[in-house]
């Protein structure tokens, strides 16, 4: 399965990338929420409760009805010897936007944690579910298998590093640069959500600069990818 389909990170371990030019710099706390959420934090995959998608809704989006692949736009591909990546800036967000990221956030890690990708996929738009689907080959019954092939609530989650710069962009949806480790592998992403309804779902993902595994980096156990604004 493509990409996400790699529970827990957002990661896809593009290694050594950077932003492209200097990001203004944002009125807000690195910890967002203060007082509310203290970083790192590990998402319970107990927590992963809310209503999940349905099996035939997210194959629909994969497969036409004879079970062949719907043809799917696909990411740009960003080649190893790039030095910079387009990220979308806005505003500085309000709590309640940084606490919705936030909620978010830990929703997706908790229910891929607990291999709930039914409830994982709730927290994502179509056009996010659509581009993270199977891979080209992949069966339309092997997909189905692994949406429903159950969850694991004792499962071990990712532990989120930060969630920081949230902010509101010019088309209304809401950005933030989310930094998470999952056995050993600290990952970088710059996230973008779109409402629907009363909550923010995730509908974009930028990777870039993944860090290594434990050992790696300034060599006190901790990973140089996070990203610097």
């Amino acid at each position: 399965m493509r990409r996400l389909m790699v529970p827990i990170s957002f990661s896809i371990a593009l290694a050594g990338f950077v932003v492209g030019g200097a990001l203004p710099a944002l009125a807000q706390d690195a910890t967002p929420g203060a007082g509310t959420t203290q970083f790192p934090f590990t998402p319970d995959p107990a927590d992963c409760t809310g209503e999940p998608r349905t099996a035939d809704e997210l194959l629909a989006l994969w497969y036409a009805p004879d079970g062949s692949p719907v043809a799917v736009e696909t990411d740009p591909v960003i080649e190893e010897s790039a030095t910079e990546v387009t990220i979308p800036i806005g505003d500085p967000a309000d709590d309640a936007t940084v606490a919705a990221v936030t909620d978010t956030i830990s929703g997706v890690f908790a229910c891929f944690s607990a291999e709930d990708m039914l409830r994982a996929y709730a927290l994502f738009t179509d056009d996010l579910a659509q581009r993270f689907g199977p891979e080209p080959g992949t069966p339309r019954e092997d997909a189905e298998a692994f949406l429903t092939g159950g969850g694991d609530p004792g499962g071990t989650a990712g532990q989120i590093l930060s969630i920081t710069d949230v902010m509101t962009l010019a088309d209304g949806r809401v950005g933030a640069f989310v930094v998470d480790e999952t056995e050993g592998e600290v990952a970088n992403a710059y996230v973008v959500f779109e409402q629907e309804g009363d909550r923010l779902l995730v509908d974009e993902v930028i990777e870039f600069g993944a860090g290594g595994d434990e050992g790696e980096g300034d060599g006190d156990g901790e990973s140089d990818g996070t990203p610097t604004p």
